[in-house]
This record gives C-alpha cells, structure tokens and sequence, in this order.
C-alpha cells in the first residue's frame, strides 16, 4: 500500500516522541493503556451508531441509562449527563435554555469565551464584574460578596456564571452565593471545567454541587483519565425537572446528533475509575507535588507564588512564578522532553492528573535545575507586529480609539480581554503588547492575527 499524505497523524506521531512527559492536557496523560485496553484493542469494533442494544443518549433505556445513573452517583447531583462536544455546549445549552432574550446575566470578566457566545446567541444582557490580576498575569477569583453586592442591588438578574477554579487552580467559597441564589430564584451555573476532580481528596476545594451551585460542567479531559472532547453537565438538587428538561432538550439541539460511543466509553471508564482508586491516586499525586516544590525551594530564578490566605488553591495545578519571561523556562523545558500548558508573561501552569508518575516530577525537577538564563539571552519569542492598516482592519500598534468587530482572546486558557463592541485603549495595547511580546498567545474572533484586527 503506498504511503498516504497524512499531516496530522504524521505531525502527532512525530510529537509523541518529543513530548516525553506531559504536564498538560488531557489528563490520561498518554499513560492509561492498560485502563483504555479493551477500546485499543477493539477501536473500531466498538465504534457503534445507534442500533438496537447500543440505546441512545438523547432517549435513553438500556446501557447509556445505566450508566448515566452511575455518573450521577459519582458526581453527587440530581443528574449527571454526557457531554461528547465538550464543556462548550455545557454552558452553551445551559445558559441559552434558563435565560430569555434581554435578560441579564451576571458574570466575572475572565469567563471562557463559550459564555460570551451563549450571550450573544441569547440576546442577553451581561452585567460584567473585573477580576484583580496580577502584574505577572495570575488571575484572582472575584470574591462571593461582590457577586452579591450587584445581585441585591438588581433584582431582575436571572443567571450568575462564573468559572471556578480558575486556569490557575484558584477558588473562593461560593456558599453564601449559592444560598443566596437558592432562595431568589437565580441560576448559579459554575464553569468547573478545571474541577472535575475535586471530590477526591480532603485538601481539595468543595465542588460546586456539594455547594450548593443550581448546575455545573465538569471537563473530564482536563484533570482525569478520560479523552479530549469528553465533560459533563451536573444539575443540583433543587433544580427542577422541567429545568433539567429545557437543558437537556437544548443539548440535543447543539450537540452532534452522533455522540461518539467512543468517548462516552471514555467517560464511563474515567468515571468507574476515579470512583475506584481517586482518592489513593490523589493522595499519591499531593506526595509527588509536595516533593517537587522542595526539591526547587532554593532556587531564585523560579519559586511557588504567595496567595491570599482567603483564595483555595489546587495542590494538583502547578504554578510558578519565575524572574525572567517565563517563555525561556517553557522552552528549555521542551529542549528536555516536558511540555507544559499554559505562560503568562512569569506565571507557568502546569496541569498535573492521577495518571502522572513520580519519575515524571523528578524529571521536571532536574530539567528546571539545569536552567541557565544566559542560554537565552538571543531567544526570539515573537514575530513583530505591524503597523499596516487596511480598510476595517488595523494592527494593534495603531488600533487606539477604535471599536472592536471580533473578541480578543487569551488562549490558553480561552478568556476573553476584549469583546465585540469594546473600544481599544492605550492601555490595552500595551497590555496585550506586554503579552505577545513574552510569548502569551493572543488570538481574535475571524483574522487570529493582531495584525489584522476587525474595527468600526
């Protein structure tokens, strides 16, 4: 058979062997084989449409029904259901099924972008609070009382969304909110896209369904052994039926008409996993992060941030803060086979998952230990941008005054700095100048280019 012209497949398989230890997503970390066995073995055998004995996730009655039941036990709501196009048509369906055209929605400014979009296709009002960030570009959780402080002051608010952790593993208590929107029937819908495994150990923040929160989403991909592309939508206990419905019902009409059998496969496995084994893979992985922080105690180019002491953090996502743009570190990091998820201009997340190993965390100690700035001192982090205008496109350096025709993104982790309709200021531009400049990438809506931003 002749050779045939694959470039992704031939991309990924010669990735795959430079990408020796994942501290990224998903969190199966190419590492679960023996769990994924008997899919491997049987990928394309198992691979079904909906015939008889398969059942059907949109009308369930057989397999899928049994295993949603399990699903919804092991996340501890009144009903659990599969996501196979991901968290995004979670919070899509949920927002755009609970909300009217025109109502107003309260959400905190770093929201991922999904929620922005289910604002637009809903015609709704969004009332948006700004959350404190650092000058190294860590994002602070925007405290429950602030919520609150709008909430009681506008009683025609219908939804508060808010993402929680946050891409940097930070929480506060949103029992109060929670409480608060119980009794004034208010929707609390909690982006727990990056806690999908906080129920399996003590030292980990509450979950939002423990809390209290009416529905959340839960990327399994992110932090557990599941497939990218696989999440969960989670409905509280006070929701009501005909609530659940509505979303449910709207799932069906953005979700693929053919879930994969395949990733809802995944989902269960990661599921019946985690319900097995979560809290000794968790209490193993705490060792192997706390290991890993003193092994770098001492060095002054790199070190574990300060947080307030009301902020929760995720003792699985790693954070660091280095002196130099954090971009050197990521790529002498990569010259050793480890590839991180996400930069910030001295901020490095790391996305750690039960399937890590030891030996991975002392590889990463080592790689960090060897690092020598002076190594990078001609490192080029970034193309330049240009100062070419044309027609309703402009480039970033000369965008000042004018108003946006696309959303700016942070990417990761998919947050919005600037939406439609923003008016660019001097400060942004340097702002986001500041970023590109460290080697953050910054995206937009249409063009993906700053070069070619879509103005009035």
């Amino acid at each position: 058979m002749t050779k045939l012209n694959t470039p992704i497949l031939s991309g990924l398989m010669k990735l795959k062997d430079s990408d020796k230890i994942r501290f990224h997503m998903p969190g199966h970390k190419g590492h679960a084989v023996e769990l994924y066995k008997p899919i491997i073995d049987n990928l394309l055998q198992l691979d079904f449409t909906e015939i008889d004995g398969t059942d059907n996730l949109y009308n369930t009655n057989g397999i899928i029904e049994e295993s949603l039941k399990l699903l919804t036990k092991e996340r501890g709501s009144k009903k659990s259901f599969y996501l196979t196009n991901g968290t995004t048509v979670g919070i899509l369906a949920g927002i755009m099924a609970l909300t009217k055209h025109k109502d107003k929605v309260l959400i905190a400014r770093n929201c991922h972008k999904s929620v922005y979009n289910a604002i637009e296709l809903n015609e709704l009002v969004p009332i948006i609070l700004e959350h404190e960030s650092t000058d190294t570009g860590l994002e602070i959780p925007i405290a429950e009382e602030d919520f609150l402080k709008v909430l009681k002051k506008d009683r025609d608010i219908k939804m508060v969304i808010l993402s929680r952790p946050n891409y940097f593993g930070l929480s506060r208590d949103i029992r109060e909110l929670a409480k608060y929107c119980r009794e004034n029937d208010v929707y609390l819908f909690v982006d727990e896209a990056h806690g999908s495994h906080l129920k399996y150990h003590e030292d980990l923040t509450i979950n939002a369904m423990e809390l209290g929160a009416s529905l959340s989403v839960n990327s399994f991909h992110k932090t557990l052994p599941a497939l990218t592309q696989t999440s969960v939508i989670n409905f509280g206990h006070h929701m009501s039926d005909e609530d659940i419905a509505r979303v449910l019902s709207m799932i069906e009409k953005l979700q693929t008409s053919s879930p994969s059998y395949i990733f809802m496969m995944s989902l269960e496995l990661a599921s019946a996993y985690m319900a097995e084994h979560g809290e000794e893979r968790f209490e193993k992985l705490k060792s192997y992060v706390d290991n890993f922080y003193k092994s770098i105690e001492d060095l002054d180019f790199v070190f574990y941030p300060s947080f307030k002491k009301e902020l929760e953090q995720d003792f699985s996502r790693i954070i660091l803060q280095t002196t130099s743009p954090s971009i050197y570190l990521r790529h002498h990091l990569e010259r050793h086979g480890i590839f991180i998820e996400m930069i910030t201009k001295n901020i490095m997340v790391l996305i750690t998952s039960p399937m890590d190993r030891e030996e991975d965390f002392k590889a990463l100690s080592k790689a960090i230990m060897s690092f020598n700035i002076n190594d990078y001192k001609d490192f080029v982090t970034h193309e330049d941008i240009d100062s070419v205008s044309e027609d309703n496109r402009v480039s970033l350096r000369n965008s000042e005054g004018r108003k946006l025709k696309e959303n700016i993104i942070i990417y990761p982790p998919g947050n919005i700095y600037l939406k439609k309709g923003d008016v660019i200021k001097s400060e942004d531009i340097s702002y986001l100048m500041d970023l590109f400049e460290n080697g953050v990438k910054v995206f937009t809506d249409f063009s993906k280019d700053l070069n070619n931003l879509y103005v009035e």
